[in-house]
């Protein structure tokens, strides 16, 4: 018996090894910065990510094939997802109901991607009701990935555009409802997210909803964060491995800190491929630490 269970053992470990190749994902486990240069907050929790990329499966209409999380729920990447879900209920003992929102140093690293995948894996706690909001009025792409971007949405309702229900729907998963960026018909975002209704919406999110997950624009870009952030009970920041260069990746930490708002935790999320052809974690682990608590400044590994 002993040596059937080595066996299943070893054909477990290479089908799960297949299956992280077969997706390119690249998993990161990051520590807290402990160097002289921008530090994080010393609650900041470390957090393993991956880079979510499109399964070769049938489609269903309605959601995107990025969703891994829906189209491959017993994947590596899915479970990578909800090893960031354990450590997120895990700094909320009491179970409290939650807003997060998730930002980044430069566009295009991922934020929508994470936020519905990260939405979908909490909806899987069949008690939990989770909401994700699309808050990137100036480049929306959340509504995209669920095929609902003609609805209205969360820059209509501030605008007295359009009502409540009329915003916040539910998806075709359990638990898990949606609010579109909407059309802001030439407001600014920062005049939209500074009003009183603001504030009451994020707070009937928050009354109503276990979980809110906000998909913000970029930290460095506009000061949107800044405001929708101090909002919200905390900020997940993502990097982008071998993309995102180390002196935007620091501003964005030291202006969310400048604004006092509580960063969780920092995502690394992108491919860390081996010269034998599987993915590990030491690349994306010597990245962090060397580019925000060893080196001094122009040492990034990723110069831009």
């Amino acid at each position: 018996m002993g040596r059937i269970a080595e066996a299943l053992k070893r054909a477990e470990d290479e089908r799960r090894r297949r299956l992280a190749e077969q997706s390119g994902a690249a998993t990161a486990l990051l520590d807290p910065p402990d160097g002289e240069h921008v530090t994080l907050d010393e609650q900041v929790s470390d957090f393993r990510v991956v880079e979510p990329q499109a399964p070769e499966l049938a489609l269903e209409q309605g959601i995107h094939e990025s969703v891994v999380a829906y189209y491959s729920r017993s994947s590596a990447i899915s479970e990578q997802y909800r090893s960031l879900r354990t450590r997120l209920l895990t700094q909320n003992p009491q179970n409290d109901h939650r807003v997060l929102a998730i930002t980044s140093a430069i566009p295009r690293e991922g934020k929508s991607v994470t936020t519905a995948n990260m939405g979908m894996i909490m909806a899987e706690i069949r008690h939990f009701k989770v909401l994700i909001v699309d808050c990137d009025f100036r480049r929306s792409r959340l509504g995209l990935l669920f095929d609902s971007q003609k609805r209205p949405g969360l820059a209509d309702l501030l605008r007295g555009a359009a009502t409540y229900d009329e915003v916040v729907q539910p998806t075709c998963v359990p638990n898990l409802y949606l609010a579109n960026a909407g059309q802001t018909n030439g407001r600014s975002a920062a005049e939209l997210l500074a009003t009183p209704q603001s504030a009451a919406t994020l707070r009937r999110f928050q009354s109503e909803f276990h979980y809110t997950f906000i998909d913000t624009p970029p930290a460095t870009t506009v000061t949107d964060v800044g405001i929708i952030g101090q909002m919200c009970n905390g900020v997940i920041l993502l990097v982008r491995l071998k993309f995102t260069p180390e002196a935007y990746a620091r501003r964005a930490v030291r202006l969310l800190r400048v604004n006092k708002i509580p960063i969780l935790g920092c995502l690394l999320i992108g491919q860390d491929e081996r010269p034998s052809g599987g993915y590990g974690y030491r690349y994306a682990y010597d990245y962090y630490r060397y580019g925000y608590s060893r080196s001094g400044p122009g040492k990034s590994r990723n110069p831009r």
